[in-house]
């Protein structure tokens, strides 16, 4: 009778390994069947692996799916002692359910994804060169997802005694080093660093030691163009950092095996080691976010460093005590008397605390030294100037919204390596070393043009620059620059490496088939050019641009912009023309273009103004005006200061009036059209 009632126990338990493996295989099934009914509509921006946004959340949720269902029994007394009683170790049993859980996983994985990339080079011919990279890639990838996660749901089912307990667990591994890194130390450093902009060494740990932004670099989370996703190749680091996870948390895994106490079945955790682990962990972030949360919502850090510092350190220390002291009493052993459960691990409880406490100090201790950080040399360097060289829409994006990625594209497009390099090391290091007396903030910075420069403490600009040293590294650094800084760029700004970038129309050669079209911010007219005037009007461009010096750009706007449309790519390069470019205007003026024409000189019919205006006037709704201005002597007064906004191309040096919306309507004689151009106004006028 006991041997039969022991049959249809094991007969149940095997039931749950089914429930497993039809898990893991019915899953990819799932996958597998979307996944060709996607690529059968669209082969072009559709992925089944890499490149793909749900390969990464396939393999995280089957892993900790499959943990919970291989291990639920650990949880259970009952299970737990059948299994116990049968003439079986249990490390046994604990690794059977190990390995069978990966067999179901991997397997199916594997099979799903061969399948996948055999329909696609099917039907794909641009994919059929890379099916075999593509999808070997793809599946390791997804196995590498799966395996961290797998391992991160083990051992969190191992080390706790309940469900609930280890789900918050797996919460804690998660996101513990994201919210670390990009909650604190990334709060920290903006705060207390006056010329922090970004540092790549938090970044690549904040995705190496987040498990979902690993998995998510893995499968190719910033890749969408198909020829890229084809190539994709996580990097080496990234792939270290995988196998890294993989190995400590499988070792970590067999530790709290062999450490599990079988009695501590239903309670938070069953490895008194992993206890304490936690409890130390949350305390230290808990304290440190505090910190980080209460200084940047009061704005602290804007003043004295050192004082924003200790404050953080006692709230650190305070709150790292409090939570420390709140999960021992959740935490509380049943062996030890009601009056000591607060206080039992006071070496741990000072641990936590003096941890908090260190991480809270680093910032302003070191802040002096990152703020005036120079490199003795550098490959090369970046250099981004607010408002140099970009439209004013950018300009706006970059100083008000702070749009980083405006930014990283002026830095990748301005890297010097030659003389241009010396002339901005030479420029930014009086400039760097001055940085530990400077106060003000990126958002104290105006955007009224001329009017800004250096008023009421505040900065003219700001340029962010990067530089790269001969190791690899790269140090990015934000600096506040007045006025006098700024003209001194002058050296930089007039280098020949500078100018073959802010004007890349200089490096043109071989466009006797281009196409060339002039464009005065109203309209746009093609030119009818020889080949050899296009090769002329391309080196006088060049000869005028190598001569002009900085400060002219302060004196006029473009007179108008030749675009120039490749024969060969199709690409289109801007030659902004100045009317100071003497030679240019010259040969332009030869082929019927009139230099002198501006926006004044077409027939305008109206001008529409809009403007936005708090407190509401009566009247009105949403805090809006437009007028419109359509009598002959208003339109030709609105004529005189109105400038077509593409022709806005240095906002820093040559201030427009942006404060209103202005758009001119013109009239088109020959097709009897109207022509709505977005204007700016003069300064002044």
């Amino acid at each position: 009778m006991t041997s039969a009632k022991c049959f249809i126990n094991w007969l149940k338990e095997a039931g749950r390994g089914h429930l497993a493996a039809s898990f893991g295989w019915g899953a990819m099934l799932v996958y597998c069947v979307l996944s060709i009914t996607w690529l059968s509509f669209d082969t072009d921006y559709t992925y089944f692996g890499i490149g793909s946004t749900g390969l990464s959340w396939l393999g995280a949720g089957l892993g900790l799916a499959m943990a919970f269902l291989e291990f639920f029994y650990l949880f259970q007394q009952k299970k737990q002692d059948f299994y116990y009683s049968l003439p079986v170790k249990k490390s046994i049993v604990f690794w059977s359910r190990y390995v069978h859980g990966m067999i179901h996983s991997i397997l199916p994985l594997a099979l799903a994804i061969s399948v996948c990339g055999i329909f696609q080079s099917a039907v794909d011919a641009e994919f059929a060169p890379f099916a075999w990279s593509y999808t070997g890639k793809s599946f390791l990838a997804a196995a590498g997802v799966f395996l961290i996660f797998y391992h991160i749901g083990v051992l969190c089912i191992t080390a706790c005694g309940n469900v609930l307990s280890s789900l918050a667990l797996c919460g804690v591994f998660i996101f513990y080093f994201r919210i670390l890194i990009e909650s604190v130390f990334a709060t920290f450093s903006s705060g207390f660093f006056q010329t922090y902009y970004r540092i790549p060494l938090l970044e690549k740990l904040a995705e190496v030691l987040s498990p979902f932004a690993l998995a998510e670099a893995l499968t190719g989370r910033d890749v969408y163009e198909k020829s890229l996703v084809l190539r994709y190749m996580p990097s080496g680091d990234l792939i270290a950092a995988a196998l890294v996870w993989i190995v400590l948390l499988f070792l970590l895994t067999a530790f709290a095996q062999r450490k599990r106490k079988t009695e501590r079945a239903g309670r938070i955790f069953a490895v008194l080691a992993a206890e304490r682990i936690a409890e130390a962990g949350i305390s230290f972030l808990a304290g440190v976010w505090a910190a980080g949360f209460v200084l940047d919502m009061s704005g602290m850090m804007e003043g004295s460093r050192l004082t924003a510092g200790i404050l953080a350190a006692v709230i650190s220390a305070a709150v790292a005590a409090a939570v420390h002291c709140l999960l021992e009493t959740v935490l509380k052993n049943p062996e030890t008397g009601p009056g000591k459960k607060i206080f039992r691990r006071k070496w741990q409880l000072a641990l936590s605390c003096t941890a908090a406490v260190a991480a809270c100090m680093v910032f302003p201790v070191g802040a002096s030294s990152y703020d005036t950080y120079f490199p003795a040399e550098a490959a090369s360097v970046s250099v981004s100037i607010d408002g140099l060289g970009m439209s004013y829409d950018i300009y706006t994006q970059v100083q008000g919204d702070r749009e980083d990625y405006e930014t990283d594209d002026q830095l990748v497009k301005y890297t010097l390596t030659g003389e241009g390099k010396s002339a901005a090391l030479g420029w930014l290091q009086e400039i760097a070393l001055e940085q530990g007396s400077v106060e003000a903030a990126p958002d104290s910075v105006m955007l009224s043009g001329a009017d800004s420069g250096d008023a009421g403490g505040s900065p003219y600009t700001w340029a962010v620059v990067c530089y790269h040293l001969e190791d690899g590294s790269e140090h990015y650094r934000t600096y506040p620059i007045s006025r006098e800084e700024t003209e001194a760029f002058a050296a930089v700004y007039e280098t020949g490496e500078y100018k073959q970038i802010a004007y890349p129309a200089v490096n043109l050669s071989g466009v006797e088939e281009d196409r060339f079209t002039w464009d005065d911010g109203v309209t746009g007219t093609p030119l009818k050019m020889t080949a050899e005037d296009k090769e002329r009007l391309v080196e006088a461009y060049r000869e005028d641009v190598a001569e002009f010096e900085m400060a002219e750009l302060t004196t006029a706007l473009p007179a108008g912009i030749v675009e120039i449309r490749s024969s060969r790519s199709g690409n289109e390069t801007d030659m902004v023309v100045y009317p100071f470019f003497e030679r240019t205007c010259s040969i332009l003026e030869e082929k019927g273009v009139d230099m002198a024409k501006t926006l004044k000189d077409y027939p305008v019919e109206s001008v529409e103004v809009r403007e936005t205006i708090f407190p509401v006037p009566s009247g009105h709704d949403g805090g809006v005006i437009m007028s419109f201005y359509e009598e002959p002597e208003e339109v030709a007064e609105w004529k005189e200061k109105l400038v077509p906004e593409e022709l806005d191309v240095q906002p820093l040096l040559y201030p427009l009036d942006h404060s209103k919306e202005i758009r001119a309507v013109i009239e088109e004689t020959e097709t009897s059209s109207l022509i709505r151009v977005d204007c700016a106004a003069m300064p002044g006028k």
